[in-house]
């Protein structure tokens, strides 16, 4: 039997018609992992329509893991959050989005009806809004979002007409039975006051995750599965995934490199944390059907969709990645002319970045049913505490100088066994081929983000290409949608007020 824990005690009121109700409509032709709420003002009725690996319970539902236990229910109130779902409390409901800006929450108004869902292109669905096809600006304005991280709170996609979609990163939304809506906080613990004191936090946020992902009350347990290359990052992770009992890796043989498409195999890397590994070619991604390139409409070009080669192992997977390591654990990146650098920036601000990599796994993610998991997220609120540990004069034995050091990633790994020689030489990462930078601008940080500052993205190369990829891919997903659900278009919001 499974416990009804999201219901919790406080929901037996002696006045139910000023409390909320939920509602919920399996679809299973729908993404494993994706939902949609309906809510209808004066009604009181949540309607979730959702897929098949959805967790529902009677107060409540989600997708994905948390460091807490399981039995008791609060991926709301946890600190790290790898997913996203619902959950009633007493007038209102919170939903709960990841703690990291690679997902996000989405939301639109319309009239008297208010639609969330954890997916762009199902929100667009159900709520039978669609983006406008005239608007040549769309990539770039994630692009902005990306950097900005959560330093902007108020974050929309303009639509066709007079409204738009918020994004909510980072946080949980606040909705009560009027369809008032407003933005909680994560909890966020002390910052790290060392390096014993942070490698601490970490093991712990990992372990507690993967004791959550295969809990025996699930309907759908995750096993752990790390990415590893000879990078610092996903290195580290996977030293941290070894040590909390995960025993599969996956790794690309090679990634692009100001050296050219070089080795990047993390075999040996594997072998030294007692990981069995599974290794990948990333060209082999252009054999490939392309009917689901559509899914990474958030960076049609980009490096994530080579994941397409692992989905059959990624299906029922916790994905650990080596995502949001480059602000946290590189030294250097100190401001100049009073702008920041690259590194240890508040607010998980990305201001140098090109690209939005790892933030176009959504809907693969969903439909292949695993989950995101980037330990490096964790606490990455205090980057800036992070950074400082990482230019501290006691982690100088880790530190290799160059533009290339990560003392705190490499500490990790050695202290977990892995020979100094196999990671962290020079940066890599990406297919053999990605859309340029940024072109003609120096990638000294502090410059380019004067440049951005001043220029915004009028030189990106992706000035319209990507805006219309970004529709494109949407409005072929909203037809996967449409007829996994089997609702003509014109009827889709219909569908969702019988």
């Amino acid at each position: 039997m499974i416990t009804p824990w999201l219901l919790g005690p406080s929901l037996a009121p002696p006045d139910r018609l000023s409390y909320l109700t939920l509602e919920f409509q399996l679809e299973p032709r729908l993404p494993r992992l994706a939902w949609a709420a309906a809510l209808r003002q004066g009604t009181g009725v949540v309607r979730i329509i959702h897929g098949p690996w959805v967790e529902t319970r009677e107060g409540g539902f989600f997708e994905g893991a948390w460091n807490g236990p399981f039995e008791e229910g609060h991926f709301d109130r946890a600190e790290v959050f790898a997913g996203s779902g619902g959950r009633l409390q007493n007038r209102e409901i919170v939903f709960a989005g990841p703690n990291h800006i690679y997902e996000q929450l989405l939301s639109v108004r319309a009239g008297d009806r208010l639609f969330v869902s954890n997916s762009l292109a199902f929100l667009l669905t159900i709520s039978g809004e669609r983006l406008d096809p005239e608007y040549p600006r769309y990539y770039l304005d994630l692009l902005d979002f990306h950097r900005a991280g959560i330093r902007v709170k108020q974050k929309r996609l303009r639509l066709l007409g007079s409204r738009s979609v918020e994004l909510h990163d980072c946080c949980n939304l606040r909705v009560r039975r009027d369809l008032t809506a407003s933005r909680l906080e994560k909890p966020l613990g002390p910052p790290p006051r060392d390096f014993g004191d942070y490698i601490s936090f970490l093991d712990a946020t990992v372990a507690r995750v993967f004791a959550n992902a295969h809990h025996p009350e699930r309907k759908r347990a995750y096993r752990p599965v790390t990415m590893v290359s000879q990078g610092y990052d996903s290195t580290a992770v996977s030293a941290l995934a070894a040590r909390a009992g995960c025993r599969e890796a996956v790794t690309f043989h090679r990634s692009n490199s100001r050296k050219g498409y070089i080795d990047d195999n993390g075999s040996a890397l594997a072998a030294s944390l007692g990981l069995r590994v599974t290794e990948y070619e990333r060209t082999d991604f252009r054999s490939l059907p392309r009917d689901r390139h559509d899914e990474f409409y958030i960076e049609p070009w980009g490096g994530d969709r080579v994941l397409l080669l692992m989905e059959r192992q990624l299906e029922g997977a916790l994905l650990l990645t080596g995502r949001f390591g480059d602000n946290l654990w590189h030294r250097g990146g100190r401001p100049r002319w009073g702008i920041p650098g690259a590194n240890g920036l508040p607010d998980l601000q990305h201001p140098a970045d090109s690209l939005m990599s790892g933030s176009s796994l959504g809907e693969f993610r969903l439909r292949t049913g695993f989950v995101h998991f980037p330990p490096a997220a964790a606490r990455g609120l205090h980057a800036p505490a992070i950074h400082a540990i990482a230019d501290s004069v006691a982690m100088r034995p880790w530190s290799v100088g160059g533009s290339y050091d990560k003392p705190v990633a490499r500490r990790i790994a050695e202290e977990a066994g892995v020979p100094r020689r196999l990671f962290g030489q020079f940066k890599r990462g990406g297919p053999a081929h990605t859309t340029p930078p940024l072109r003609g601008l120096c990638e000294w940080p502090p410059l380019k983000i004067l440049a951005l500052r001043l220029f915004g993205n009028r030189f990106h190369p992706a000035w319209r290409a990507g805006s219309f990829g970004v529709q494109r891919g949407v409005e072929r997903t909203i037809e996967r949608y449409l007829e996994a659900m089997s609702v003509p278009r014109s009827l889709s919001r219909a569908a969702t007020s019988r």
